[in-house]
């Protein structure tokens, strides 16, 4: 690699990505998801006001015209706070390069052998379906899909055979930019476990002192940020190695969807431990974390997919 390579995001990125998550922060508590799973209408228009869903579309297009590091960035914000799966699919179709997508909302999709699954999302119109090797879109209307988990992710469950040719295909970069988004949000998740569980250890006594006093909890905790933090900074360095155009962007992308993915997991099962046994009651926010972290890792093919390709890219490297 080249001497002046950079490592991670410039000031002024973290400064754009901040003063978004602001935004952010207010739109979409975490107290919402106990209420639906899916964002309200005018969650949806506040979005797409404030500029998220163009984050890197040229300015010809309507969009910011940013790179990646900045998208990164801010899809670790949603990932803090939950964005549905359809946000994250809608924000990632700008790297398709379909036209007529301008206020879509699109469905998040996976298929699984011959059948697909998917996160429904009242008022979508198209689906971003993910398989093993690439990614598509396709009309809702032409799925055929019934009802699989009405109440926790509204998932519908289909044939594959059922869904027709798609409208429009993601090329590699595309691809990559989808993964890159997969593992910015899940690098939120494991940040957002990290805060909670620290904040609770601290709220939290137990024979007279906070529990995060305990050897064990703070064992825990440490654990918690160190991967929070590798996956933050892994993130970070994919999406500068996008922006630069160099050789080793694909496997430090897909090096991030594993390090975060593994983090998120990681960090939600650690955080339900240290809430105890109202870390697994439904009115608690813990469990949500581990459900949609469990959601986002199927949609994006799944932790051990990754870890192949990571072994192939490295390989050919």
């Amino acid at each position: 690699m080249e001497a002046d390579t950079r490592y991670h995001p410039s000031a002024d990125q973290l400064a754009l990505a901040s003063a978004m998550d602001d935004t952010i922060a207010e739109l979409l508590p975490l107290s919402r998801l106990h209420a639906a799973n899916d964002e309200a209408a005018d969650i949806w228009l506040h979005l797409d006001q404030a500029g998220i869903f163009g984050i890197c579309l040229s300015e010809d297009q309507g969009g910011s015209g940013l790179g990646a590091a900045e998208e990164a960035l801010i899809v670790i914000g949603l990932g803090r706070r939950l964005a549905s799966p359809a946000v994250l699919a809608t924000l990632g179709a700008a790297h398709c390069a379909a036209t007529g997508l301008s206020g879509k909302r699109i469905a998040a999709g996976y298929r699984s052998g011959e059948r697909i699954i998917i996160v429904q999302s009242p008022g979508a119109d198209w689906l971003l379906l993910r398989e093993a090797d690439g990614a598509a879109l396709h009309s809702l209307e032409s799925v055929h899909a019934k009802p699989l988990d009405e109440r926790l992710w509204l998932a519908s469950l289909g044939e594959a055979s059922s869904i027709g040719e798609p409208l429009a295909r993601f090329d590699e970069a595309g691809i990559l930019r989808l993964r890159l988004i997969d593992a910015a949000a899940l690098a939120g998740i494991a940040e957002t476990a990290l805060q909670m569980g620290v904040d609770y250890a601290g709220l939290r006594e137990q024979f007279g002192r906070p529990i995060g006093t305990f050897q064990a909890v703070k064992h825990h905790c440490a654990n918690m940020a160190i991967a929070a933090r590798c996956a933050r900074d892994q993130v970070g360095f994919a999406a500068v190695a996008i922006d630069e155009g160099r050789e080793d962007a694909i496997l430090q992308v897909e090096c991030a969807l594993f390090v975060a993915g593994t983090a998120a997991v990681e960090n939600a099962g650690k955080n339900i431990q240290i809430h105890g046994g109202i870390g697994f009651s439904d009115e608690a926010d813990p469990h949500l974390l581990l459900k949609r972290t469990q959601v986002l890792i199927a949609v994006a093919g799944g932790l051990e997919a990754a870890n192949t390709r990571i072994a192939n890219t490295k390989a050919g490297w």
